[in-house]
């Protein structure tokens, strides 16, 4: 007799005609998570309908009709990276669409240039138990190696015991958990384990490596950059004053300064009696730093997308980071390893890009893709071309909270007064306009 295994194809993407099918099953699975964004069933799965990208997902057929999806993502986009402000919004109005949009950004996770990222597998009732979840995931991690990723990695709620159970099983490892029971009202689950896949895939080479946090800005022109910064309206005026007032005293602590530049945040930390360690991705900054402050710091080179290898376990009381976050792609290596150095009572204070201006500069015109911008400043006083990654400020967060840090303070910015004296029209703008945001964060 013909089973039904028979007559099952597993293919790569699916045809309009099965959008409806594709949500509805969606939304059986996931339905208890979307509630919280949008409580009517019906309009769920029309926001689903029109938001998947085929493209990104694998399905099973039996008998013309999809029993099985698969939904995954890279930097290039998701199966599911249509569910943005501008549609929710569309279809649930502005104030429903924006609070929509809060909450799937809590679920939301990113694609980086080396990691792939799962966005759910669903099997249809009648056809559970056939191992289809297993076929998908193994086409899922053959699809990663063959793109060249190093890794498939994935979420599971641990009111699912027995999806983790057949994961494990294919191979993925456990590489953080987080819990919030606080939550569970909201969420329908107090917690989540982070699970990774290691392919075989060889290393991108350098060749295929996005362009990583060097411009020439910080290298071929390092020293007209410190000499620019040191009285000029963003950095001098509005960014520095801005970060500084949410650092505090500083007197005695110990701070570790990612991204350090040409040093201009480390000399007011050492002039504030604090001790303090610098790095920077740039060999010209660092040489600048040890030129102007020598040994009264401890400073060296390294590429911060990478983490922190070279220092110990909860060490420093704070760490910063001003503008340097958006050359990063991807954030959870450094924010995990923020959260390793910082000592149980430390805080993690930061600068970087306001999310709604770079948004102006979107290729795509979607405010939830993590988007590579290039432009040219001219801080040194002549045209230099700059690229850096625009994200949501819901991607920003998400980065922190999954990586063990909690929002204490959130800033957009003050210009100084002698700004007022030394550029009336740039006060002003500064003041109704915010260019950055300025964030502190504590240790869950």
């Amino acid at each position: 007799m013909k089973s039904i295994a028979d007559d099952l194809l597993l293919q790569h993407s699916w045809s309009e005609e099965y959008r409806a099918t594709v949500a509805e099953l969606y939304e059986q699975a996931f339905g208890q998570k979307f509630a919280l964004a949008i409580n009517q069933q019906s309009v769920r799965v029309r926001v689903l309908a029109e938001a998947f990208k085929p493209e990104y997902s694998f399905v099973v057929m039996h008998q013309q009709k999809v029993v099985a999806v698969a939904g995954f993502q890279t930097p290039q986009g998701s199966f599911t990276s249509d569910i943005a402000w501008a549609g929710l919004s569309r279809i649930l109005g502005s104030i429903k669409g924006l609070w929509a949009a809060a909450v799937f950004s809590f679920f939301e996770r990113k694609a980086s240039a080396k990691t792939l990222v799962m966005d759910g597998i669903v099997v249809a009732e009648g056809y559970r138990g056939l191992g289809l979840g297993s076929m998908l995931l193994d086409k899922i991690v053959e699809h990663a190696t063959e793109l060249g990723f190093e890794r498939v990695r994935l979420d599971v709620i641990n009111s699912n015991p027995r999806a983790k159970k057949l994961y494990l099983a294919k191979g993925f490892e456990i590489v953080s958990s987080d819990y919030y029971p606080y939550l569970k009202w909201l969420l329908g689950f107090s917690g989540s384990s982070t699970l990774e896949y290691l392919t075989a895939a060889p290393s991108l080479s350098p060749q295929t490596e996005p362009l990583m946090n060097k411009p020439a800005m910080y290298s071929t022109y390092a020293k007209e950059y410190d000499v620019a910064i040191q009285d000029n309206i963003y950095n001098a005026h509005y960014e520095r004053p801005s970060l500084q007032a949410m650092l505090g005293d500083v007197q005695g602590k110990h701070v570790l300064d990612l991204g350090c530049g040409s040093g201009v945040y480390a000399e007011y930390l050492l002039t504030n009696r604090a001790s303090v360690t610098a790095i920077d991705n740039s060999e010209e900054m660092v040489s600048l730093v040890k030129q102007k402050l020598g040994s009264q710091l401890k400073v060296y080179q390294q590429d911060l997308a990478k983490g922190l290898p070279q220092e110990q376990n909860q060490q420093f009381d704070v760490v910063i980071c001003p503008q340097m976050l958006h050359y990063l792609e991807d954030l959870n290596p450094l924010f995990a390893a923020v959260k390793r150095v910082l000592k149980p009572q430390g805080c993690f204070v930061f600068s970087t890009h306001h999310p709604l201006i770079d948004f102006e500069a979107s290729p795509s015109g979607n405010y939830f893709a993590t988007e590579l911008i290039t432009e040219e400043w001219d801080t040194v006083g002549k045209p230099v071309s700059v690229s850096f990654y625009r994200r949501s400020l819901s991607a920003l967060i998400s980065a922190l909270t999954n990586n063990g840090m909690l929002l204490s303070e959130l800033s957009e910015g003050k210009p100084s007064e002698a700004l007022k004296e030394l550029s009336p029209e740039h006060f002003l703008r500064l003041s109704q306009h915010p260019q950055f945001i300025f964030v502190k964060c504590i240790l869950a």
